[in-house]
């Protein structure tokens, strides 16, 4: 049984799925559908943003000089804050985006 998906240009194929049991076209299906919710078919990007309201799982937009705009899924996000001996306080905020390919 052979199930083709092509999304975008179609310019990154995935690696083919083999296994004996997928006999029926519903179960073939079912498992396409699963490693792409897995992100089988995506990079894993991480970036520093600015101090933000952000959740796991929400979609966000970036815009990359180099990529033009994408949008990716928040996988993790970080929060760091120091304070100096001044009492100075830093903070950063980095989160990691599944960019599908």
């Amino acid at each position: 049984m052979d199930i083709v998906v092509i999304r975008g240009e179609g310019t990154s194929p995935g690696e083919d799925i083999v296994d004996i049991l997928l006999s029926e076209v519903s179960a073939g299906l079912s498992r396409g559908r699963a490693e792409l919710d897995q992100g089988a078919l995506a990079d894993e990007q991480s970036l520093d943003v600015t101090l933000q309201d952000l959740r796991l799982g929400q979609l966000i937009e970036v815009e990359d000089s180099a990529l033009g705009y994408w949008r990716g899924k928040a996988t993790g996000v970080t929060h760091q804050v120091a304070m100096d001996e001044e009492g100075n306080l830093a903070y950063s905020t980095t989160v990691n985006l599944r960019k599908p390919r």
